[in-house]
């Protein structure tokens, strides 16, 4: 506490006394000269699988370029996300969060596709994301692409809220060495070395890296130090080759071990009478992915992309083992004067598996699935002013067979215009995962009697449907004057065929005790309306500050078919936030120094039990020459600890507690 107290204190006083020297150090970074034009010129490609200029995207996008991830004093690619509106973040524990855009939000989100590199990290076992599978060094991230709205025509199936795509940095752009080390009060230790240079001729270059962090206990309920010690080694390598002047070629891969403590419940249901047990997690896998880029003689492009991924994690007894190999192929032409054209196939195949044997199990233990898809997309250029967007994408699955994404956008922005309006329309599905078809695994045991008890289990249904989504959205963006723009999004979306439990009729179990055994069955017999919007704002306040605020407003409606029983596998207590907000100041305080904040709020949740929380990061960094950076980071400085989730499923929440850490930052 008192390291807290001192760094606090630091930073607070750091601001007086450098502003008061500040006649005498122009900052190195007019705040003021990085134009709003620029911004808005940034190129995406998240959207159509091509470059598009943000200003001009018919979609609701926000972009994290590296500044923003060096001065958010992020360690983690959760706590880069919470600045992205409409994106909610609530770390669980020291290792796992609960990450959803536009709602639905729980630790295995289900609609939301996270993808490195064009690799999607989308768990087809028990649905969403292992965030803790997925820290990278941050410094090689170029930029994260934050698409709010379906994505399902360009990347199929479960891009239905959102899509979340970090791109990395060419290894052309990394040469020369990188050392990071530091630790503090949670984050005990980190060290990263990176290297990079030449390859072969002047035409290729590579870079490795490796990394390794320690980040200590949360809190527990009582505030006394929980168990989610977690600890990571990581290793990997880029390297990217101009073959020809129509041929490049890029090679990467990644190697990582994790190992974490977690305190888990025997069921996934909380009940009175529940027993917890400390346990570890082990986690391990790596992939390797090539890209080859051609430019034909008409100046036409095509790209052909292969990755294979694995992974083994043990969490809940039996460990889980996937690997998937996918193969991508894409084709980008103009076809006369106004239609641009992508198009493009792939496949994809995942074996998984969970070994038998133990109470949470798969029926089979394990098997092969394959998907196949096909997409076609059109930009026609109406005019100066107006382009119209069509798309559509075949897939067909294991679970469900064929399923159809179409999407319709139409953007205005007329030529040297500082104002963008957009409408969409659009259709995504999110395919059933082996936990919904194949599934047997304990809910909860709860006693009925003194020699009787009551056993909830929980049961794939192979007859599960896709979870279907209709949107419909309308945006502006603009830059309103040189030193303000402004990005709005508005939204409607239908669901139908959502997840619900649906009890089936008991079984009586004779023995000691008598067990009254209740399945509930995976079903679809639910449905939802959303509505809300986003609005996210750049201001140039002066020549050394920049202020970036954000909001989101959700409003949810769940509803159960007639013929159901059960419940809903979402929850409006869990996962709909109605009302986030966030709001980060950049400040150059002199050449040398920058003191960056970052505020975050969520509102309470209708009906949960989780107060609304907000969370201050405060950044004060100093350079030394070209080659040296010191930063001192202070997070979730308002409050000793905060809960922002609760339990997860058979995990047990712990709350994220305030922390201080430095870190040095050299290149050679």
């Amino acid at each position: 506490m008192c390291l807290v107290r001192i760094a606090i204190g630091v930073l607070a006083l750091a601001l007086p006394l450098t502003f008061a020297g500040r006649a005498q150090n122009a900052p190195s970074v007019d705040l003021s000269q990085m134009s709003l034009e620029d911004l808005m010129d940034i190129k995406v490609t998240s959207v159509s699988k091509k470059e598009q200029r943000l200003a001009r995207t018919a979609a609701a996008v926000f972009v994290i370029d590296q500044d923003d991830i060096r001065r958010s004093g992020a360690a983690s690619i959760p706590d880069v996300l919470r600045m992205a509106p409409g994106v909610d973040v609530e770390q669980i524990d020291a290792s796992a969060w609960a990450i959803s855009i536009r709602g639905f939000n729980f630790r295995y989100s289900n609609k939301v596709l996270v993808l490195i590199d064009g690799r999607t990290v989308y768990t087809p076992s028990f649905s969403g994301v292992y965030w803790d599978h997925l820290d990278m060094p941050l410094e090689d991230i170029d930029r994260i692409e934050v698409i709010r709205g379906p994505g399902g025509t360009v990347w199929g199936a479960n891009a239905v809220n959102g899509v979340i795509s970090i791109i990395t940095k060419s290894s052309r752009d990394t040469k020369g060495g990188l050392l990071t080390a530091g630790g503090g009060s949670q984050l005990h230790a980190l060290g990263q070395l990176r290297y990079g240079g030449s390859a072969g001729r002047a035409s290729g270059s590579y870079r490795i890296f490796a990394k390794y962090f320690d980040i200590g206990n949360a809190a527990a309920a009582d505030g006394s130090p929980a168990n989610d010690h977690w600890r990571r080694s990581h290793a990997g390598f880029r390297s990217d080759w101009e073959i020809t002047h129509r041929d490049s070629l890029t090679v990467q891969g990644d190697l990582f071990a994790n190992r974490e403590s977690g305190t888990f419940r025997p069921g996934f249901s909380t009940t009175p009478f529940d027993t917890f047990t400390a346990g570890d997690v082990a986690a391990t896998g790596g992939d390797v992915l090539a890209r080859w880029n051609h430019t034909l003689a008409g100046g036409s492009q095509t790209s052909l992309q292969a990755y294979y991924d694995t992974y083994r994690r043990t969490e809940y007894g039996p460990p889980e083992v996937l690997r998937t190999f996918d193969l991508d192929f894409q084709h980008h032409l103009d076809a006369g004067d106004r239609n641009e054209i992508v198009w493009g196939l792939g496949y994809r195949v995942n074996s998984s598996g969970l070994s038998p044997g133990y109470d949470v199990a798969f029926s089979p233990p394990s098997r092969t699935d394959s998907l196949f898809s096909v997409f076609l997309q059109d930009e026609i250029r109406l005019s100066s002013a107006f382009s119209f967007i069509a798309g559509l994408k075949l897939e067909h699955n294991a679970y469900t067979g064929l399923e159809t994404e179409p999407s319709a956008r139409l953007s205005w922005n007329r030529p040297g215009g500082r104002h963008t309006v957009w409408a969409a329309a659009s259709k995504a599905a999110r395919q059933p995962a082996r936990a919904d078809s194949d599934i047997s695994a304990p809910l909860a045991t709860i006693p009925f009697g003194p020699d009787t008890v009551q056993v909830l289990r929980l049961l794939g249904n192979p007859q599960a449907k896709a979870e279907q989504i209709r949107d419909y959205e309308v945006g502006y963006r603009s830059e309103l004057t040189k030193k303000l723009s402004v990005d709005v999004a508005t939204f409607l979306s239908f669901y139908r065929h959502l997840a619900t439990y649906e009890p089936q009729p008991p079984v009586i179990i004779p023995g000691s005790p008598l067990q009254i055994l209740i399945q509930l069955k995976f079903q679809n017999n639910a449905r939802a309306t959303d509505y809300g919007g986003e609005v996210s704002l750049n201001w140039n306040a002066a020549s050394r500050w920049r202020i970036s605020p954000g909001y989101s407003y959700l409003h949810a409606a769940l509803r159960q078919d007639p013929s159901s029983q059960g419940s809903t596998s979402s929850t409006i207590a869990t996962g709909f936030p109605q009302n986030t907000f966030q709001i980060r100041s950049l400040v150059n305080l002199s050449q040398t120094m920058e003191f960056d904040q970052s505020l975050y709020y969520t509102a309470r949740l209708p009906g949960g039990t989780i107060p609304g929380h907000a969370r201050l990061d405060l950044r004060l960094s100093r350079r030394f020459g070209d080659s040296t950076e010191l930063s001192i980071v202070g997070q979730n400085l308002l409050r000793p600890r905060t809960v922002e989730y609760g339990d997860a499923s058979a995990l047990l929440g712990t709350q994220a507690v305030r922390s201080v850490y430095g870190k040095i930052t050299w290149r050679f």
